[in-house]
């Protein structure tokens, strides 16, 4: 009788530990993935997570993503994929512009700071460059990458920064017209 009571009880609480395991395959991103990057099977991994009541917010791994899929805003590497977060439309009409940059840019500046774009437009002689103007307030880098000068040595930067429409004319024409453009972190990170 006193094994039948341990099988019993031991086959309970294996059957309820069961029902209360109730993980599901999840794709969380594999690196960071940035606005307006194609979301496939080589930006993402799968995890078992345990989610309840929140899981229908998040990106399911029960079945392929779907093949036009873009994210809409930054996602760092190893977050689990807000539905949210991926469509392939900024919801603030954001879009991605790359500048080149000559200086170094700060260590902390990194893919989702926040940061303020410095220009100074060249002089009559291209030699000098008038006084700086902040062209940016609070923009979201989006993307970093090294410019390779060809010999092994990197020749600056490009960042990506996530503007509107409205900021695009005055950067572009600073762009346009050679201005040397500087970015500083903004710690303070809330677009105003």
């Amino acid at each position: 009788m006193g094994i039948l009571l341990v099988v019993a009880s031991v086959a309970g609480v294996l059957t309820l530990v069961s029902f209360q395991d109730t993980t599901v395959p999840m794709y969380v991103a594999r690196q960071d993935i940035s606005l307006g990057q194609k979301i496939d099977a080589s930006t993402l991994r799968t995890v078992d997570v345990r989610l309840d009541a929140v899981q229908q917010h998040y990106l399911s791994a029960e079945q392929e993503p779907a093949a036009d899929l873009r994210a809409n805003s930054l996602i760092r590497e190893g977050e689990l994929l807000p539905l949210a977060a991926i469509g392939g439309r900024d919801p603030q009409g954001r879009k991605p512009l790359s500048v080149e940059l000559t200086e170094e840019l700060p260590v902390a500046v990194t893919v989702g700071t926040r940061v303020d774009l410095w220009a100074a437009e060249r002089g009559a002689n291209s030699t000098t460059y008038g006084e700086p103007k902040r062209l940016l307030q609070s923009v979201e880098v989006s993307s970093l990458r090294e410019i390779d000068s060809g010999f092994g040595g990197a020749a600056g930067q490009v960042v990506e920064l996530l503007v509107t429409d409205e900021d695009l004319p005055g950067l572009l024409s600073a762009i346009a017209n050679e201005a040397r453009l500087t970015v500083v972190q903004n710690p303070g990170g809330a677009a105003e």
